[in-house]
């Protein structure tokens, strides 16, 4: 998954700017009070396509936002899967949102537990392939001293 990008800005994020702002940078900053409602329409089924895809950007705005986080910390090779895992769980956990609340703290810890679940999964994935790799070179190894005699062959 592709995030946003945008170019650098020489202020803080802001929460409180409207979406239709001339200083409003999409993917960086959030209308928070746009974003409430739209997650309330979302859960009601009632969202056009152009407030879908305003939501959809303040969910990816929400997932650089968890990446800034120093405790995450992804290579530019895991970020793609690292994106699809967090957004999965980020969009998902939009219809658990209660009417009137404040989507964020929400969507940050999903899309935060998303991420450690994913270095979670990597670390065991790493660790199993190691207990492999020994295991086939151990194999491996005693299979050549079962089949060797020390002895030259004879051919007949």
């Amino acid at each position: 998954m592709e995030l946003l990008h945008w170019t650098q800005v020489d202020r803080k994020r802001s929460n409180s700017i409207r979406h239709d702002d001339p200083s409003f940078v999409r993917g960086y900053d959030l209308d928070m009070d746009d974003f409430t409602a739209l997650v309330a329409k979302y859960n009601a089924e009632q969202l056009s396509r152009p407030e879908e895809n305003r939501l959809l950007d303040y969910v990816m705005t929400m997932l650089n936002i968890v990446l800034e986080n120093p405790k995450i910390n992804p290579t530019p090779e895991e970020i793609p899967d690292l994106a699809d895992a967090m957004f999965m769980d980020a969009w998902g956990a939009l219809r658990h949102i209660k009417d009137g609340r404040k989507p964020y703290s929400y969507i940050y810890r999903s899309a935060y537990v998303a991420a450690c679940g994913f270095y979670k999964r990597k670390i065991r994935d790493r660790k199993r392939q190691e207990i492999l790799d020994n295991l086939i070179a151990e194999c491996n190894a005693e299979y050549l001293e079962s089949i060797s005699t020390g002895k030259t062959p004879v051919a007949s």
